[in-house]
C-alpha cells in the first residue's frame, strides 16, 4: 500500500472520528454555559451528586444481597463420606483455600504453583509413610481424572461462555494474543479523562460518580476473585483426594459388578448383589438371638441361655417386615456371645471391619459390662489402624428392659426423654450407664423388650434408628467395597498376561 492512500485512509478516519466525537465534546461546555446563565449550575450539580450517591447505594446493597449465591457450588458438602485421612486432607485443602491470595489467578505459573501445593498437601497427608508421595497413584487412575476433569469442564464452556460451543483453540490463541488491547483500552480512557477537563463542573461530578461506582465493582471483583480462587483450591483439593484415595482406581461399572469377600462367603442366603451387611454383637445372653427373630420375622437363630452362635453367621433379611422396606438388600451377621477371650475379640474386631453398620446389644438388668468396654475399644483400634477405612455407625440396643425394677411394671410406651414413672426413670437410669461405660450416645440407644408372651416392645423404634444410620452405612460400605475392588490378586494378573499376550500375538503376526 502507497504512502499516499495510508494518509487518505488516516485523513478519513480522523474526519469519521471528529464528526462523531465534536458534537458531544460541545455539549458539555456549551451546556454547563447554560445552566450558568439560568442559575441551574449548583442546582444540577446537588441533584447529580445525590442521584449518583443512591444508584451508589443501590448497587451496594444488590451486590451485597447477591454475594452469597457467588460461587456457592464450590462449598463443601455437609458429609463428603471421607475416611479420617481423607478428611484430614480436606481439612488441610480449606486451610489453604482460605489463605490463598487472590492474586494467583493472574498469573499461570502462579496458578500452576497453587495447584501443586495443593495436591502435594493432600498427598502427603494420604500417604504420610512415602517419602515422595506425589506419584503414588496408577496410569489408570490418571487417565480417569483427566477424563472426569474434561466431561466436567465441557458443558461449563458450552453453557456458560458466549458461543463456547463454536470456540475453537485458534480462536482462544488469538484471544490471549490481544490481551495487550486492555492496556491500550485504558491509556484511552485516561487520554478521555484529560479531555473531559475543558468543563471541570462536568468532569468532577462525572469523575465522582465514577470513582464510587469503580469502587463498588471494585470490591465485587475481589470478593469474586477470592471466591475464585477459594473454589479453585477446592476443587483441586477434591479431585486430589479423589485420586490419592484410591476412588478412581475403580470404575463405577466396575464398582457395581465387582463381589466382595463378603458377599461371596454371604450368598448362600442373598442373591441380591451386593448386601449392606449389619453386625449384632454383645454378650452372652444378651437377646441377640431374639433381636433377629424379631428382625427378620422368622425363627432362624435358636434362643438359649448357652451360646448358640458357633462363628459368625449370616441372615438374609427379608423386605416387608417392619421397616426393612427402607433399607437396601441387606445380611444381619450374627456374631458368637463376647467373652473375655482375647483371640475372640480380635476375630469380632476383624468382623466389624468387614461390616457396614454396628448393632451392639447390651442388656439392661446387667452390670458386668468390662467384656463390652474391651471389645469396643479393640473395634475403634482397628479401625485406627486402618485410617483409609471408614468407622461404620453404631446403634446401642438396651435388652431386658421389662426385667428392671419395677419388676411387675410393665406398662409401655415409656417416655425416656422425659420420664415421670418409676418403671421409665429406671430404663433411663440404665441406658445412662450403659452410654457412659460403652461411648455410646444416648440418641443412638433404643430401649426394646422382646420378652415371649409379650408384645414386642420399640421395635418399630430400632427400625427408625437402622433407617436414620443408613447414609452414613452406605459411606462405609463404599469404602469397603473400593478397598476390595482394588486390591491385588493372581487371577487379575493372569488376566492381564493372558490379555497382553493375545495383543502380542496380534502384533506379531501382523
Amino acid at each position: 500500500m502507497s504512502h499516499r492512500r495510508q494518509a487518505a485512509i488516516y485523513l478519513r478516519t480522523a474526519m469519521i472520528a471528529a464528526a462523531l466525537f465534536l458534537p458531544a465534546l460541545s455539549l458539555l461546555p456549551l451546556g454547563s454555559l447554560y445552566l450558568w446563565e439560568k442559575g441551574y449550575l449548583l442546582t444540577w450539580v446537588v441533584v447529580a451528586f445525590i442521584l449518583s450517591t443512591a444508584c451508589y447505594l443501590g448497587e451496594l446493597w444488590l451486590v451485597r444481597r447477591n454475594k452469597p449465591a457467588v460461587l456457592v457450588a464450590s462449598a463443601a458438602p455437609t458429609d463428603l463420606g471421607y475416611t479420617p485421612r481423607e478428611a484430614a486432607a480436606w481439612t488441610a485443602v480449606e486451610a489453604l483455600a482460605a489463605g490463598a491470595d487472590p492474586a494467583t489467578l493472574t498469573s499461570r505459573d502462579a496458578v500452576l504453583d497453587l495447584a501443586l501445593r495443593t495436591v502435594e498437601t493432600v498427598a502427603r497427608i494420604i500417604h504420610p509413610e512415602d517419602k515422595d508421595p506425589l506419584w503414588r497413584f496408577t496410569v489408570p487412575e490418571a487417565l480417569a481424572l483427566s477424563e472426569r476433569v474434561s466431561r466436567q469442564l465441557g458443558p461449563f464452556v458450552a453453557d456458560n461462555i458466549p458461543l463456547g460451543d463454536q470456540l475453537t483453540i485458534a480462536q482462544v490463541i488469538q484471544i490471549y494474543r490481544w490481551r495487550g488491547l486492555v492496556d491500550t483500552a485504558t491509556q484511552a480512557y485516561d487520554l478521555w479523562r484529560l479531555v473531559r477537563l475543558l468543563n471541570p463542573v462536568a468532569a468532577i461530578t462525572t469523575e465522582a460518580r465514577e470513582r464510587l461506582t469503580k469502587r463498588l465493582y471494585t470490591g465485587a471483583r475481589d470478593e469474586l476473585a477470592r471466591r475464585l480462587t477459594r473454589g479453585f483450591v477446592t476443587e483441586v483439593g477434591r479431585a486430589a483426594i479423589d485420586l490419592y484415595g484410591g476412588r478412581l482406581r475403580v470404575s463405577a461399572e466396575a464398582l457395581s459388578a465387582h463381589q466382595s469377600t463378603q458377599a461371596i462367603r454371604d450368598r448362600a442366603v442373598d442373591e441380591r448383589g451386593e448386601p449392606l451387611r449389619i453386625l449384632l454383637a454383645g454378650q452372652i445372653s444378651a437377646g441377640k438371638s431374639s433381636l433377629i427373630n424379631a428382625l427378620a420375622k422368622e425363627v432362624r437363630a435358636a434362643v438359649d441361655v448357652l451360646p448358640a452362635t458357633r462363628g459368625f453367621i449370616p441372615y438374609a433379611l427379608k423386605t416387608g417386615a417392619h421397616g426393612a422396606d427402607a433399607l437396601p438388600p441387606t445380611v444381619l451377621v450374627d456374631s458368637p456371645g463376647i467373652t473375655p477371650d482375647a483371640a475372640e475379640i480380635t476375630r469380632l474386631a476383624a468382623e466389624a471391619g468387614a461390616c457396614d453398620l454396628l448393632v451392639w446389644v447390651a442388656a439392661a438388668n446387667r452390670a458386668d459390662r468390662e467384656t463390652d468396654r474391651r471389645a469396643l475399644a479393640e473395634i475403634r483400634s482397628w479401625f485406627a489402624a486402618h485410617p483409609d477405612r471408614r468407622q461404620p455407625p453404631m446403634v446401642g440396643v438396651v435388652t431386658h428392659i421389662d426385667l428392671l425394677r419395677p419388676v411387675q411394671d410393665w406398662s409401655p410406651p415409656y417416655d425416656i426423654a422425659n420420664p415421670k414413672s418409676a418403671k421409665a426413670q429406671t430404663i433411663r437410669s440404665a441406658m445412662d450407664q450403659i452410654g457412659s461405660d460403652l461411648g455410646i450416645h444416648l440418641d443412638q440407644m433404643v430401649p426394646i423388650a422382646l420378652a415371649d408372651g409379650r408384645t414386642p416392645y420399640n421395635v418399630d423404634v430400632l427400625w427408625a434408628e437402622l433407617t436414620e444410620a443408613l447414609p452414613d452405612a452406605k459411606r462405609a460400605q463404599l469404602i469397603r467395597r473400593l478397598r476390595s475392588a482394588s486390591g491385588w490378586s493372581w487371577g487379575k494378573l493372569w488376566s492381564q498376561a493372558v490379555n497382553a499376550g493375545r495383543v502380542t500375538a496380534r502384533i506379531v503376526t501382523k
